[in-house]
């Protein structure tokens, strides 16, 4: 089977190449979602991962988190940023069948999540785990030095099941702006210090707030409505891709000449 999905997986990029070469290829994310390269470079490593999908025909993220994991602020749960992660991922890696599992706690702090790593990752057993992580432990102002210390536990948990781990930090809450920030600092810190990928939705979305981008929070001025879901799960989607499935050289090439 991983023979024919190598075969698919080139056939695709070989058709990539001749539509980038041709123009037919435009912006990856369209607006209002779209941002530049640097909110989309993930730093870190997911070797494991990627050698799985590289070798398989299925692929499973787990996403642990909060409310917005939940789907919090989606008019429905068809338009929560993990379906929308889902949906573009699967148009992204032909060949491969895409799945992700959300597991979702509203009002949870990075304690309860980490509580229930082991056993999440237990009863999906997933290729990769996201872990959205911040948001309440930052509106609830927990201890910076508790949550780094939770954060990085949970994160050698993750680690140690042998499945890789990505983080996604807060949603950009312009009101509380100064409150987020040094929670933001300490995943950034954390992702450096043990070579983790850290999804920069945070940045991203200010960002696209920041240029005049349609609004992307609920009337409670702090879950995402459905716009901002829909960016941030292909702003998501684009990231892993790069990540874990980046072009060959000559199709890089090409997009950059295009």
């Amino acid at each position: 089977m991983a023979s024919v999905v190598s075969v698919l997986r080139a056939g695709a990029l070989l058709g990539c190449l001749a539509l980038t070469a041709s123009g037919a290829i435009g912006e990856p994310l369209r607006a209002p979602c779209r941002v530049a390269d640097e909110y989309l470079a993930l730093n870190g490593r997911l070797d494991r991962a990627a050698s799985h999908l590289k070798d398989s025909d299925g692929f499973k993220i787990l996403v642990i988190g909060s409310s917005s994991t939940a789907g919090v602020g989606a008019t429905s749960p068809g338009k929560a940023y993990t379906a929308r992660l889902q949906q573009e991922l699967a148009q992204r890696l032909p060949g491969v069948s895409v799945t992700v599992v959300a597991r979702g706690v509203g009002g949870e702090t990075a304690v309860g999540a980490e509580a229930r790593l082991s056993r999440e990752i237990s009863s999906t057993k997933p290729d990769l785990v996201v872990w959205q992580i911040g948001t309440n432990d930052a509106a609830r102002r927990i201890d910076l030095a508790t949550f780094r210390r939770v954060a990085a536990e949970g994160l050698k948990a993750i680690s140690g099941s042998g499945v890789d781990v990505a983080m996604l930090d807060p949603q950009f809450v312009p009101q509380d702006e100064a409150n987020y920030e040094p929670y933001v600092d300490v995943l950034e810190s954390l992702a450096e210090a043990n070579g983790i990928p850290l999804a920069r939705r945070y940045d991203a979305m200010r960002a696209m707030a920041k240029a005049g981008g349609a609004a992307m929070l609920s009337r409670d001025r702090l879950h995402m409505n459905d716009v901002g879901h829909a960016c941030v799960g292909a702003f998501l989607a684009e990231a892993l891709d790069r990540k874990l499935a980046p072009p060959p050289p000559a199709v890089a090439e090409a997009g950059r000449q295009s």
